[in-house]
């Protein structure tokens, strides 16, 4: 909203699309791409400070009338909230000596957003020299000062000409150099203080598209900053400020005409963002879509062995959030095993509460050696790594293998996505010596220890081979939702977890879909209960690997109704908390007859379960028994009889009795291991592993159970189990 000042034109890096048409160019959008993040519907009777804070004053001494020449004194009591209502209100008093008082708030320090739609329902203020304005401002300047680092106009109006809202971007170099460009929109009839009207932006990488009440009346695609490559500046966090000026360059001075107190009103604020994910929780570094990286603050460097070059490359893209372009790095190392060289980008920014550093990745075929990628961060306060280390600043290192099967990138295995921990990041003293030894989120200028300068990767040729490859979409991301849940026992069948025994010993996986990475996997406990974390916003899935499920386990309920039992779908904020997704299998098999069901609890808390997988066909031979829920680390083995009973032993009751064998695997006894189970596979034609005990015959029934020692020396059981041969 400052300084309505025009400044030198000039090319952005990124394509250049130009601004859409001044008059009405569509319709409504499509909502159903995005998810309700944030909300203000101010049912309260005071501003919700957790959300806002207020602006007061004049804006001296650094800023003295708001940049504007404005002449208000802002004041919180000119902010007001009842029915439902938020109301700024400007009136024509004497304050802090300035003729008139009025109200303004933002969301700096309480949240901030890239990319999405923004959208407020408000009525506005008219009258000669009244400027209201829905408005967005970076959260860190790191292009440098207003207007390089960027504003974003959702709404402003000038209130000689009620009827007509604008929406503008400002950008270019800082003050007085600044431009921008934008679009205006005016009403059939009647003008912005007779009804309530939806103001909205959907922000996308490289697209903003402006709307009144889902009218879209203007696009840009095209800006550009003095401090970064396209798109900069609108690629990082901005934060919502609402407010009414009274006077200032723009709209002029009140004269008799104008009447007071004059209200904007405002019946919500909304943030949505996409479901594929909230660039919210992500601060980009550089999506590679200038396609010109020495020109985009990009550089290459030669090795004792070799050398390389870069190049944009606008066909090879990933399958996910590619954009346009991708960077192609290719070097040679003569023949000669050892360094090679390297590459990197110089990108001034704070990494906040970032989690991660994620990129794609394509090796191609025939590389192999090790990337060393390097996070230089500055630790005395000038934003410069200097050429030659002067201890001053820190490098933190890791390490990727580049290969064959079994590497962290697969030469000619395609794209590949890393979501690496900054904590896999060590300070590296053997090439950048000194600093802090602390991977800092805050530049010194903001009270930090300092800020991240220069992303470096140090190539090293395994055997003297060539190391090539594209990568794209470099960012640091914050990973820290969680999801939980259990895997359990559907006695009932109804697919919901009320209390029933667990499935220890199962893997589940937290998968992002999208990118194809596994981004953490956790074993459930004797309870079946699991907690993953890792999650970023947007869609992810909780999946069971159902290679360690119990024999004959099958899946009672999908929970998330597409189809794909075992697998569950769901949207997750990066720091929200998803409980309660839980997987039910029935566990017994269709062979046999389950009875003296559920066995007495083990010291896992859990019963003992005994299945059986296969046929009751002699003629097959085909039987497996498996038990299950054992304490881990105890031994044991099958017993079976052809007569049942039921004879207390220890802690545990034993169902079969009279002639009992016992089916030996070797050495007779097995151990449950950490998983808590063991199996048997019968050879039912070819001789039984028992003891004192005939091969059965067709018609006949026989009763089968396990033996187990639960905590050293008291014995137990499983359950039982009946089949009836044929």
């Amino acid at each position: 909203m400052r300084l309505k000042l025009l400044g030198s034109s000039r090319h952005s890096f990124g394509r250049l699309l130009g601004i859409g048409a001044l008059a009405a160019v569509g319709g409504a959008p499509a909502l159903a791409q995005y998810q309700l993040v944030w909300t203000d519907t101010f049912n309260g009777t005071s501003l919700d400070t957790s959300k806002w804070s207020y602006q007061v004053g004049t804006g001296c001494p650094n800023l003295c009338g708001w940049g504007n020449n404005e002449l208000q004194y802002y004041r919180p009591e000119n902010v007001t909230v009842s029915g439902g209502r938020l109301r700024i209100t400007a009136k024509q008093e004497n304050y802090g000596g300035m003729p008139y008082t009025s109200g303004r708030i933002r969301t700096a320090g309480l949240a901030d957003w890239a990319y999405g739609r923004f959208e407020v329902r408000a009525k506005l203020p008219k009258g000669q020299g009244l400027w209201p304005a829905i408005w967005m401002l970076p959260t860190d300047y790191v292009y440098g000062g207003w207007a390089a680092s960027g504003e974003i106009d959702i709404m402003e109006l000038v209130g000689h000409e009620p009827n007509r809202v604008h929406g503008t971007l400002h950008y270019g170099e800082p003050y007085p150099n600044n431009t921008s460009s934008g679009a205006s929109y005016a009403l059939p009839s009647g003008d912005f203080s007779d009804a309530f009207h939806t103001f909205a932006i959907e922000w996308e990488p490289t697209e903003i598209r402006w709307y009144v009440d889902d009218l879209h009346y203007a696009t840009q695609n095209s800006w550009w900053s003095s401090g970064g490559p396209y798109p900069a500046p609108f690629d990082r966090p901005f934060h919502l400020l609402l407010n009414v000026a009274v006077g200032g360059n723009w709209p002029g001075n009140p004269n008799g005409s104008t009447q007071f107190p004059q209200v904007m009103e405002i019946d919500w604020v909304r943030v949505y963002q996409e479901g594929t994910g909230t660039p919210g929780c992500e601060l980009p570094f550089d999506d590679m879509d200038h396609a010109d990286p020495l020109g985009n603050d990009w550089f290459v460097f030669s090795g004792s062995n070799g050398g390389g070059t870069l190049a944009g490359d606008t066909n090879e893209l990933p399958p996910y959030g590619g954009g346009t372009a991708s960077l192609a790095a290719s070097f040679d190392s003569a023949g000669n095993a050892g360094f090679m060289g390297g590459f990197g980008r110089t990108e001034r920014m704070s990494l906040g509460d970032a989690t991660h550093f994620e990129l794609w990745v394509r090796p191609d075929a025939g590389s192999a050696g090790t990337l060393e990628l390097n996070l230089q961060e500055d630790d005395n306060g000038d934003d410069v790594i200097p050429a030659s280390p002067d201890g001053s600043d820190d490098e933190f290192q890791t390490v990727l293998t580049i290969g064959g099967l079994g590497s962290d990138l697969v030469a000619g295995g395609g794209w590949q996505h890393l979501a690496i921990p900054l904590t896999d990041f060590v300070d590296d003293n053997s090439y950048m010596w000194g600093g802090n030894g602390v991977l800092d989120a805050d530049s010194v200028a903001s009270g930090g220890n300092g800020r991240l300068v220069n992303v470096v990767i140090a190539l090293f040729s395994q055997a003297g081979a060539p190391i090539s490859l594209r990568t794209d979409e470099w960012r640091f991301t914050r990973r820290t939702g969680t999801v939980t849940g259990n895997v359990f026992d559907d006695q009932d069948g109804n697919g919901q977890w009320q209390g029933e025994p667990g499935l220890a010993g199962v893997r589940v996986e937290l998968v992002d879909p999208q990118r194809g990475t596994v981004l953490d996997e956790a074993t459930t406990d004797f309870l079946g209960g699991y907690a993953l974390s890792g999650t970023m916003a947007g869609v992810h899935a909780v999946r069971v690997d159902p290679t360690t499920l119990p024999a004959g386990a099958a899946a009672t309920y999908d929970s998330d109704g597409i189809g794909t039992a075992g697998i569950i779908s769901f949207d997750l904020d990066c720091d929200a908390t998803l409980a309660g997704q839980d997987f039910g299998y029935t566990t017994s098999s269709d062979v046999g007859d389950r009875y003296c069901s559920p066995a007495v609890p083990n010291s896992t808390g859990l019963p003992a379960r005994l299945e059986a997988q296969g046929s009751p066909l002699l003629a097959l031979n085909d039987l497996t028994l498996t038990a299950s829920q054992l304490p881990p680390g105890q031994f044991g083995l099958f017993v079976t009889s052809t007569t049942p009973g039921i004879v207390l032993v220890g802690s545990g009751v034993l169902c079969v009795t009279g002639q009992i064998g016992r089916f030996s695997g070797p050495g007779q006894i097995q151990n449950s291991g950490a998983a808590g189970t063991f199996s048997l596979a019968l050879d039912l034609t070819g001789g039984w592993p028992v003891t004192g005990v005939q091969a059965p015959s067709v018609g006949e029934t026989w009763r089968f159970q396990t033996w187990f020692r639960d905590q050293g020396a008291t014995s137990n059981f499983t359950d039982g189990l009946a089949i009836t041969f044929q």
